[in-house]
């Protein structure tokens, strides 16, 4: 049997290399939570009833999760909940009451 040919590392002599990363970022890095926070704020102006809001979003997110498209521009980093929420502020997604019958038919 042939024993296999083991050749050396090019950089096997050579020292360490150290990587080094800057300590502050560039650019303020914004919270996922305070914006979706913000998102929601914005939201509330345009369904002010909270339980409310809450069904249009979530019912909303169902039908994103199932494939639907989104009808505004979105963000890779967009959660679902986001790109309702910014639907709503959009204009693009509404809702519509139904009223109770009182006449019991």
């Amino acid at each position: 049997m042939l024993a296999p040919q083991l050749t050396p590392f090019p950089l096997a002599g050579s020292a360490p290399t150290i990587l080094q990363f800057p300590t502050e970022a560039s650019l303020p890095v914004r919270s996922l939570r305070h914006m979706t926070t913000q998102l929601l704020q914005e939201a509330a102006q345009m369904i002010p009833n909270p339980q409310l809001l809450i069904n249009v979003v979530s019912k909303r997110v169902r039908q994103l999760s199932l494939g639907h498209r989104p009808m505004v521009e979105t963000t890779p980093r967009m959660s679902l909940t986001d790109i309702a929420l910014r639907e709503i502020i959009a204009g693009k997604l509404t809702y519509e009451s139904l009223e109770d019958s009182s006449d019991g038919a």
